[in-house]
């Protein structure tokens, strides 16, 4: 890896995949655009723009090093709860399907939850490096940032966004785990978590059908098993080569929201089983190289701020291709780079503009892949664990 330009690998993966989201983006909206706006580009032309300013983001924030965010984690996390808490604010924050998650910046919208993301994986790094990697007392290490981060996810539920807050938790279980928590822990908040999530899912009507039609789509066929159904028949419909870019037929106001939750089902239809296959690789190999830049990080905070923002588009994506191919109930989540958005877009980019930054710093060597390498990675980090105390003077 050359030091001074970074990952170039990194950059070119994530571009691979905005690409190919733009094209398909387009497949997927122009019926839908032309018919809702009388222009088949609308929703292309914004994606394009939103591009755009995700690109010249990961540039610019490419080149500040990434210390700069271990000394502004507190600020983004009060700033994130600010934002939060003004879309809950009825005039400020915009209602749309039933949510309130926008706010209205001219012609814009931004949706701050798509921001608490990477800021609450920031303050975790942050936290994580202060404490060396000891969370071994669960009142004095392990829940000051489940107090913050349940802060977050408090506010991002009241906008009725479930499936945000959830990501965001799994990702900070496994921040915590990585930064050294004890399983019984980790296994405490789940434990409080889960009445909490039975309630939010079972107590609230258009939930709870999302979950009896995710048992059984078929019980309800045109109304709340509809979606599904029609993911199930795009994916099924493609076959092993597809039916051709731009040829898919449930796009055609069959399959809700094509262009965005559900873009990996137009993608299984016009590009089959090969277009779908292509994707997992593509996230594969991004969650490789951000995985490496972080096992390779010189000190702590860049190790867990790397792992962070990682998991935050991994498993974001993981979620995302499970809702539509049946093993989750529908959640509203984007697939990162792929699905229209510019919220999501832009915040995906300056995470990975953070991880090329931390590339810089990452000294030329074997692959984590070889046997030398894993040797040096996770597995053995009581390298982590036994040496933590070391490399946390070394970070601070």
């Amino acid at each position: 890896m050359d030091k001074a330009r970074g990952d170039r690998s990194l950059v070119l993966l994530t571009l691979l995949l905005m690409l190919t989201g733009v094209v398909m983006i387009y497949s997927a909206s122009a019926v839908l655009a032309g018919h809702q706006y009388g222009d088949s580009l609308f929703f292309f032309k914004r994606q394009m723009l939103w591009a755009v300013v995700g690109v010249a983001a990961m540039v610019a924030v490419s080149h500040v090093p990434y210390e700069f965010w271990n000394r502004m984690a507190l600020p983004l996390v009060l700033g994130a709860v600010v934002l939060l808490g003004l879309v809950l604010i009825p005039g400020i924050g915009i209602e749309l399907n039933g949510s309130r998650r926008w706010i209205r910046l001219g012609s814009l919208t931004l949706q701050p939850s798509e921001a608490a993301r990477i800021c609450g994986v920031i303050y975790l790094a942050r936290y994580l490096m202060k404490k060396r990697d000891r969370l071994d007392e669960f009142f004095r290490d392990f829940l000051p940032p489940m107090v913050v981060i349940g802060v977050l996810l408090a506010l991002i539920m009241g906008e009725s966004d479930l499936g945000t807050a959830a990501v965001m938790g799994l990702v900070a279980g496994l921040m915590l785990f990585i930064g050294g928590a004890r399983w019984r822990h980790l296994w405490v908040m789940v434990l409080l978590a889960a009445p909490v999530l039975y309630a939010m899912i079972m107590k609230i009507g258009y939930r709870r059908q999302r979950w009896m039609a995710f048992l059984d789509p078929w019980r309800d066929p045109t109304d709340t098993g509809f979606q599904m159904i029609q993911s199930f028949l795009a994916l099924g419909g493609g076959g092993t080569v597809g039916m051709g870019l731009g040829e898919g037929r449930q796009k055609l106001f069959f399959l809700p929201y094509p262009h965005t939750d559900f873009i990996f089902a137009v993608i299984g239809e016009e590009l089959g089983l090969l277009g779908t296959l292509s994707v997992l690789v593509l996230f594969g190999m991004l969650a490789w190289r951000g995985l490496s830049i972080s096992l390779k990080a010189p000190d702590p905070f860049g190790r867990h701020l790397a792992f962070g923002l990682t998991m935050m588009i991994i498993v974001q994506a993981v979620v995302n291709m499970a809702v539509v191919t049946g093993l989750l109930p529908t959640k509203g989540l984007t697939l990162p780079f792929l699905s229209y958005g510019g919220s999501s877009l832009v915040v995906n980019f300056t995470a990975i503009g953070i991880l090329w930054n931390i590339s810089r710093t990452v000294p030329a060597g074997r692959s984590i892949l070889s046997r030398e390498g894993i040797r040096s990675g996770w597995k053995t980090k009581p390298a982590v664990r036994s040496d933590r105390r070391e490399r946390g003077l070394r970070g601070s």
